[in-house]
């Protein structure tokens, strides 16, 4: 049976869907004014590995990715290519819809442009405002997260903590740690009309009113980066349940872990990112997903071509034994599959199922036997194309 860890009890806990057999899983998508980089590869091969996973254990997923294009550095990248903001943000979809097929993933159901929910997002912020959990200031609106419960327990902080950070700094906010829900003081060339002003819907009420839309008042995974917990997770944790009246909305929070160069987080800002067409185009996504998955998805990773390359051994390993394939499998492989599958009921523990798969190919290689569709079944949950 499926174990996950959960951010939210930071503890593994037996995963079971509200509805059965049908998963519902939010993925916060990218902000769409650029290419994708290996973070972002990471994050949806790792959710790609849980769909697979679940669908061979019986399941039915339902895959939504917001994407952000309400955001400054859309508008910004408009502005310098003198396009509409629309422009920009479809060009760069584009563009990660062709990494992500790239990549052989296949389990998306379906990408929200933000601006497409401008209704639902006014909508949200007015049922907040009318339960008196959200407040106007100076022509901006904020989540009054005193009235949230649990604040902060997504990134375990105490609200001194909290206290500590200066986010959405506007005049007259009831507490430093308030959340904007809708900016009408700031110019960017870009706003929308609404019944608080012409403004810009916030970062984090726009996926929250994605996910109201298309999920209803609970789903049962929310992943992500790690990095995304304070402030992003915590307001659209804090907002679900206040305009849902939901204790507990999401089943299971489910954070990866950062991809690293030299140290230092890989990031569009420093400079320092691996483009994924690039990845792809040099080294091809089976020997990435190996890599990938040889750490655990929690854990960070710190990027090396050598790591990368050093993978190869293994990819020719299960070429070599898919080619050996026959009609049966020996009760010692046997036992091995379901070491394999008892490697990802533990919290995806990819490396020690990678290690399982490593044994089979050494034994076939030795004379055992593993019938087609055995070997097939794995290959498939690992999303290697062989």
């Amino acid at each position: 049976m499926l174990k996950l860890f959960n951010s939210f009890s930071l503890s593994k806990e037996i995963f079971e869907p509200f509805e059965k057999n049908n998963v519902k899983i939010f993925i916060c998508g990218p902000t769409v004014y650029d290419y994708a980089h290996l973070g972002h590869a990471r994050i949806f091969l790792t959710y790609d590995l849980l769909c697979r996973f679940l669908s061979d254990q019986g399941h039915t997923t339902n895959v939504l990715v917001n994407l952000t294009d309400i955001n400054q550095n859309v508008f910004n990248k408009a502005k310098e290519n003198n396009k509409s903001y629309r422009e920009i943000a479809v060009f760069y979809a584009s563009s990660f819809l062709n990494d992500i097929y790239s990549l052989n993933i296949k389990n998306i159901s379906r990408l929200a442009y933000v601006s497409d929910y401008i209704k639902n997002i006014e909508d949200l912020i007015s049922k907040l405002i009318q339960k008196q959990v959200a407040y106007t200031a100076h022509g901006n609106v904020y989540l009054d997260i005193s009235k949230a419960k649990d604040y902060g327990h997504i990134s375990k902080q105490t609200m001194d903590e909290l206290s500590l950070h200066r986010l959405d700094v506007g005049p007259g906010k009831k507490n430093q740690e308030d959340v904007m829900l809708w900016n009408c003081i700031d110019s960017f060339d870009f706003s929308w009309e609404s019944k608080f002003g012409h403004g810009i819907p916030w970062w984090h009420v726009q996926d929250t009113a994605v996910a109201l839309e298309n999920f209803g008042n609970r789903y049962d995974i929310h992943g992500g980066a790690r990095e995304l917990t304070y402030p992003h997770h915590e307001a659209h944790f804090a907002q679900y349940r206040l305009v849902s009246d939901t204790d507990m909305p999401v089943k299971t929070w489910m954070h990866v872990g950062l991809v690293l160069s030299g140290g230092e987080k890989m990031s569009k800002s420093l400079g320092n990112v691996v483009w994924i067409k690039d990845l792809v185009g040099k080294y091809g996504q089976n020997l990435l997903r190996l890599y990938l998955f040889s750490t655990k998805y929690r854990d960070d990773i710190d990027f090396s071509e050598e790591d990368l390359e050093s993978k190869r051994s293994l990819l020719y390993m299960i070429l070599s034994t898919r080619s050996r394939a026959s009609d049966k499998t020996d009760k010692y492989i046997e036992n091995l599959i379901e070491n394999f599958i008892e490697s990802l009921n533990d919290d995806l523990n990819s490396p020690l199922a990678l290690e399982k798969l490593e044994l089979i190919c050494n034994e076939v290689k030795n004379g055992k036997s593993v019938s087609l569709s055995d070997f097939g079944r794995i290959c498939n949950i690992l999303g290697l194309e062989v």
